[in-house]
């Protein structure tokens, strides 16, 4: 009978302990766990009791320990891209500055022409309002002779249609 009891109490536990790796393992693939649950999950899929619908994480846990032990050799240089060589010819930094010389040159040249532009537009001659004044005023005046032409026009046509409903009524 005691051995039942035990028996029991360590299925329970097991289904705890399982239910709780699982909950880790979701939160590590969610990329929320801390670095000491990490380390439990890592023990316990490099253990030798992993159960059978969990053991395909087992080579993911494998791979982190595998890459873990790996050492470089002293041999490999790495260096950064941005970092700057020490050695420079004199090509080079002719380079640079001329470089930076085209481009104040450039952009001093577009300056004074910016300034030439707005001293031609300021510098041309005033406007003659009263000049335009008088020439609105004739426009206007031509198209009102030209409205009044038109009307004149129309009268002759009203007439002329009267003459012919007379000529055809009869």
């Amino acid at each position: 009978m005691p051995e039942k009891k035990l028996e029991k109490k360590l299925l329970k536990n097991i289904a705890m302990e399982l239910s709780n790796i699982k909950t880790l393992l979701d939160k590590y693939l969610e990329a929320e766990t801390t670095l000491a649950e990490e380390k439990v999950l890592e023990t316990y899929f490099l253990s030798d009791h992993v159960t059978p619908e969990l053991q395909e994480y087992i080579p993911l846990f494998n791979f982190f320990e595998n890459e873990r032990s790996l050492e470089t050799s002293e041999e490999i240089e790495f260096k950064m891209p941005f970092e700057v060589e020490e050695k420079r010819s004199n090509r080079s930094l002719i380079y640079k500055w001329s470089g930076i010389a085209a481009s104040v040159a450039i952009l001093v040249s577009v300056f004074i022409f910016n300034q030439q532009q707005k001293n031609t537009v300021t510098n041309q001659a005033p406007v003659e309002y009263e000049l335009a004044m008088q020439n609105t005023q004739d426009l206007l005046l031509m198209m009102t002779d030209a409205v009044s032409n038109g009307k004149k026009q129309l009268t002759y046509l009203k007439e002329i249609n009267q003459t012919k409903n007379q000529l055809i009524n009869k």
